[in-house]
């Protein structure tokens, strides 16, 4: 684990989490830092580690093959299937610590998840002709950067105004992209209900009460841009893993029921080049967005 003091973090990270709801704000190093007592440092540690649903997805790193209908466009291969084998995970996590009280003590820590995910890309591919009924097992190398932020604060203990805790006040989503790779996601625009809000950093802080918000049974609308046309964007979630409909013009939409049963869960946004897919030469490029949401009535 790697740790880092910094004295402050931006007005609007403290207002957001306080009251507003989310922050692009980066937290500066200097001045007159806290440093963590080995007690906060251990309590940080242990709250992360006791808060899975926080810190991981299930969504993404699925093995489950997903099956493609439809070429479009000029293609080498016909893919048929495809899934990821992930074959190594290295996680390190840094903590960042902040805003000293009275004491010196910090009261705001932020903690960076970072995963190394490496392994292979695989499309179970036939020939661009149908007719042809011969298959091929394509692995292309698989080399991606995963990283998930959470916002943790110490508070009193409202048993014992006498001493203090920490609890985990924000989240962030997920944002995995394959290294050197230029397939990149703008923004994703979710609409639901009286909800409509456009996502265009999946690293953004949110309090816990304000991440997504949907209701039992409620269509959700996803937009996506990415900017180009022959991108190809998968949703993950709810054990599915479905295209998108490309719009043609580099946004791409997909509408799926929000679930009746109350709880944290996350749906991914996934977007991969033409070449990932369609050419068996091209080398694999991703960038996925996952989101935490909760259904609530």
């Amino acid at each position: 684990m790697k740790q880092r003091v910094w004295s402050g973090i931006a007005t609007l990270a403290i207002l957001a989490l306080a009251g507003c709801g989310k922050t692009t704000s980066s937290l500066q190093a200097g001045g007159n830092a806290g440093v963590p007592a080995g007690s906060d440092q251990a309590q940080v540690s242990t709250l992360v580690q006791n808060n899975p649903g926080y810190v991981n997805e299930d969504v993404w790193q699925s093995s489950q093959p997903q099956a493609l209908d439809g070429v479009g466009g000029f293609a080498a291969i016909r893919p048929l299937h495809f899934w990821r084998d992930i074959t190594s995970v290295t996680r390190t996590t840094e903590t960042q610590f902040g805003l000293p009280d009275s004491s010196g003590r910090p009261t705001v820590a932020l903690v960076i998840v970072h995963q190394h995910l490496m392994g292979t890309f695989n499309v179970l591919a036939g020939a661009p002709n149908p007719a042809d009924t011969s298959r091929a097992l394509i692995k292309k190398p698989l080399d991606d950067l995963w990283t998930r932020k959470l916002l943790l604060m110490r508070v009193t203990d409202p048993a014992d105004t006498s001493r203090t805790r920490w609890h985990l006040a924000g989240t962030s989503g997920v944002d995995v992209r394959t290294r050197g790779g230029s397939t990149r996601i703008a923004n994703v625009r979710i609409q639901s209900g009286s909800l409509d809000t456009t996502l265009t950093d999946p690293l953004e802080l949110h309090r816990l009460r304000h991440i997504v918000l949907l209701e039992p049974g409620e269509p959700v609308t996803l937009t996506a841009t990415t900017g180009n046309a022959s991108d190809v964007v998968l949703f993950y979630g709810f054990d599915s893993r479905r295209r998108f409909v490309n719009n043609g013009d580099g946004t791409f939409t997909f509408v799926f029921p929000a679930g009746r049963f109350p709880g944290l869960r996350h749906f991914g946004v996934d977007a991969l080049s033409h070449g990932t897919l369609f050419d068996d030469l091209a080398a694999y490029d991703s960038n996925a967005w996952v989101f935490p949401f909760t259904v609530d009535p």
